[in-house]
């Protein structure tokens, strides 16, 4: 059993302003409020004072739905301080979906700015909420944290009646719902620790670092790499939106070193027109997905920004990014997704949890001090997902020596065509290298005969034109006949959430016409 000294989020946060006082911890670059380490210590605990008297305590369910802000993280630390639960909200839902959430979480406080003030009061309204705050200036029927900070006694409250252990949950994080209804992830102060170690091992993130921090909370990339760079001591540097300009000219104020992108921001960022206007000579990584980006991002950004380039791979069950890949390595195997990460114990499995042989395509299964302790109120989904101690992320992958792996893609997604399986990741690969695709995803449909075939979802670059046969021949090229798209629709944008990840459950609800029926180019179709 874990030891109730193991480390909590703010055991590091006490030792840096022990440390390095002056250090800058966070660091707002919309208004340009900087705390250091030791006038952020102070800031939390008083925080943490006032939000106890308001009714929160250990174990306390808190929904955040508010922008990336320094008042925003001096939440977060202070609700972990406490031993409260954070739950950063999705702040792209509906009221409607918010509500669900937060109503799954059982939520008990809830915490906005003025911003998404309209969705908190419709989320607040829909589950009964009654401990109501804001960031910022007190609303009608709000209470403003600040208040609450200036009004607490002073932070030299050392005597705490509740000290949160590397053990206590920390965050109720909803996993994407790429596939469905959302679920709620128990992630512990542990997991954000390793998430940190993590970082440390891999991309050598540390106290020298200055970390952009607009991707946001309530996903497990931008919640994860903000505390990572708070638990090794660098400094984070806040932004409340994805805009290229504002991110260029947060890098060159502040002397950012990383920056975290995903697609739909990378690109964006990377081709901005006014990028040589901007001094971003401090920046050496940029981060995003792997499997998800254009096939040159890497080299772009070496060329156009000269920093280094990074792609990994995680889940929000994970508690961390899972796999990290070198530009190095990518450029002798696009395809890679490098190495695990330190952290993490792994296995390729197959459907009875036996290891298989390097290079047969098998369950990515890990153990790591990250995971979740399992989904809230979920017992069935997370015995099912937590089977055997392990940890099934439901990604296909194959082990190609050497430690260096490669997804072929989601467990889920495998399509089952006259007794052959399809990986719906290899075919986009083949299609994305076409000069005239911009973005392709891929499912599975029911065949009558083959009990499922390939379809494919086409968005055509700007000026350029393709046709289904074009499409055909094209993937022809590169993989085998029955993996070829027998139907394509031509549409205007992929779907994908926050995370750059493909909605392909909103896919599967389109409509497959006859006229999607590719006409084959004139090689046999199998």
């Amino acid at each position: 059993m874990e030891s109730t000294t193991s480390p909590s989020i703010t055991t590091f946060l006490r030792r840096h302003a022990l440390e390095q006082p002056n250090r800058k911890a966070v660091i707002d670059s919309m208004t340009g409020e900087t705390l250091t380490y030791s006038e952020l210590l102070t800031a939390t605990l008083q925080l943490k004072n006032g939000l106890t008297g308001t009714g929160i305590s250990a174990g306390m369910r808190v929904g955040i739905v508010a922008l990336n802000s320094l008042r925003n993280v001096k939440l977060i630390l202070a609700l972990a301080e406490i031993g409260a639960i954070a739950v950063p909200l999705n702040l792209r839902l509906n009221p409607k979906e918010a509500a669900a959430n937060l109503a799954d979480a059982e939520t008990e406080a809830i915490v906005t700015d003025k911003t998404m003030l309209p969705l908190a009061e419709a989320v607040s309204a829909a589950t009964n909420i009654n401990i109501k705050l804001t960031l910022e200036d007190s609303e009608e029927g709000w209470i403003s944290t600040e208040s609450l900070q200036t009004e607490s006694s002073e932070a030299g409250d050392q005597t705490k009646t509740y000290e949160p252990s590397g053990s206590t949950p920390a965050t109720l994080l909803f996993t994407s719902g790429t596939t469905g209804r959302a679920k709620g992830c128990i992630l512990t102060h542990r997991t954000w620790v390793g998430y940190g170690r993590n970082m440390a091992a891999s991309i050598k993130m540390d106290r020298d670092d200055v970390y952009l921090a607009f991707l946001p909370y309530f996903h497990v990339a931008g919640l994860g790499t903000m505390l990572s760079q708070l638990v090794l001591g660098g400094t984070v540097v806040t932004l409340g939106v994805s805009d290229p300009q504002k991110m260029y000219q947060a890098i060159a104020d502040h002397g950012v070193t990383i920056v975290f992108v995903v697609p739909g921001i990378s690109g964006p960022f990377v081709d901005f027109a006014d990028r040589d206007s901007y001094d971003v000579a401090s920046l050496r990584l940029v981060i995003s997905g792997a499997g998800m980006e254009r096939l040159r991002l890497g080299e772009q950004v070496a060329e156009r920004l000269g920093a280094d380039y990074c792609a990994i791979y995680g889940q929000t069950e994970a508690g961390t990014k899972i796999t990290w890949a070198t530009l190095e390595q990518q450029k002798q195997n696009p395809d890679t997704y490098g190495y695990l990460m330190p952290g993490i114990s792994y296995r390729i499995v197959d459907e009875n949890d036996n290891d298989v042989p390097d290079g047969t395509p098998g369950e990515l299964i890990i153990r790591s001090e990250t995971v979740m302790n399992g989904y809230w109120n979920r017992e069935d989904a997370t015995a099912e997902t937590l089977r055997g101690g392990w940890h099934h992320t439901g990604d296909t992958f194959v082990h190609e020596g050497d430690g260096l792996v490669r997804m072929v893609d989601r467990t889920k997604y495998l399509i089952k065509t006259g007794g052959e399986n399809v990986y719906p990741q290899e075919v986009e690969t083949a299609l994305k290298t076409h000069p005239s695709i911009a973005d392709n995803s891929v499912i599975g449909i029911p065949d009558p005969d083959w009990g499922e075939t390939v379809k494919a979802f086409v968005v055509v670059k700007e000026g350029a034109e393709i046709t289904r046969a074009e499409v055909d021949e094209w993937a022809r090229k590169s993989i085998a006949g029955y993996k070829v798209p027998r139907f394509v629709e031509f549409i205007d944008v992929i779907p994908r959430n926050e995370s750059g990840k493909v909605l392909k459950n909103l896919l599967a609800e389109h409509e497959t016409t006859p006229d999607q029926r590719v006409i084959k180019s004139g090689a046999p179709n199998d």
